[in-house]
């Protein structure tokens, strides 16, 4: 508009410009991870998304935007919140970045599998009291015995390690006694030697150290990153053009992937110095309060 131009009516003037270093072009694609950035972290019970946070996704929708679902979750657990949080179309990426589900056919649409029985004598060998359990299909965890079962999930039984290491796996779990809160401050100091000790190749196995007694073991060159960047290339979107959400140190990949990263409130100071943002706590609904500015 030229210089000489007259100002512009109230009621056509522009929105107020963001601060500075702040993201002003709305994203063309939203990913959000689920514990602690869109619910409360499942340590004891099952939480839902609050209405606040349901109706900013509705409205990314609404404006022909998809959103994604990323989560360290296994796919039954994604589509679960994926479905409170009224998302019946697109695409959950579960098992950091391993399974994706597609939320309108109902179906999974990609897997990444790894062969278990190595990783299952090294973590053995590094702790002889670890318990495993396995995602396979849609059933649930699979489970060896003695493996607590002290979080809401679906579980599809018992099984022996013979069984366990019979079939590839999208996710293998190896878990060891822990006070460690799950959503702490810190990852658990237990589970941390616990995988330092199997010392497994990252050339063959993906690692991501939890909680509560907790080790995720996975596909090599698999994380969120991955997970989101396929979901992407489905809709045409570029990194560039993407946000993400996130709490945890499984989402410093998608982080370091996306355009504009935001980490919620909560988050340690790693996963906040990360970020391109920092978005109020999961408490405040601080998802809706950063898409609010965009939709």
């Amino acid at each position: 508009m030229p210089d000489s131009a007259p100002d512009a009516p109230a009621s056509e003037a522009a929105a107020p410009a963001a601060p500075l270093g702040i993201r002003v072009e709305p994203p063309k694609l939203v990913a959000v991870d689920l514990d602690g950035t869109v619910v409360d972290y499942h340590d004891q019970q099952a939480t839902k998304p609050s209405r606040a946070v349901i109706d900013a996704l509705r409205a990314v929708r609404d404006a022909g935007v998809p959103v994604a679902v990323v989560t360290g979750r296994a796919i039954w657990g994604a589509v679960h919140t994926a479905d409170d949080l009224g998302l019946d179309e697109g695409f959950a990426s579960a098992s950091h970045g391993a399974g994706e589900f597609d939320l309108g056919a109902r179906a999974i649409s990609h897997q990444n599998t790894v062969d278990a029985q190595v990783a299952v004598e090294a973590f053995l060998a590094s702790d002889p009291d670890v318990q495993f359990a396995v995602e396979w299909d849609l059933d649930g965890w699979r489970h060896t015995k003695g493996f607590r079962r002290d979080f809401p999930a679906r579980w599809a039984g018992e099984i022996t390690l013979d069984e366990l290491v019979s079939r590839p796996a999208p996710r293998l779990v190896a878990r060891v006694d822990s006070n460690n809160r799950y959503g702490g401050a810190e990852r658990c100091p237990q589970a941390i030697r616990l995988a330092a000790g199997a010392a497994l190749d990252a050339a063959d196995y993906h690692v991501e150290v939890g909680y509560n007694g907790w080790v995720d073991i996975g596909p090599p060159g698999v994380s969120k990153a991955t997970g989101i960047a396929r979901i992407a290339a489905h809709y045409g979107v570029s990194s560039a053009d993407t946000v993400v959400f996130g709490d945890a140190h499984n989402d410093l990949t998608m982080f370091a992937w996306a355009g504009w990263s935001v980490a919620m409130g909560q988050a340690v100071p790693e996963v906040r110095a990360a970020a391109d943002e920092v978005a109020p706590s999961v408490w405040e609904d601080g998802v809706a309060k950063v898409l609010a500015r965009w939709f």
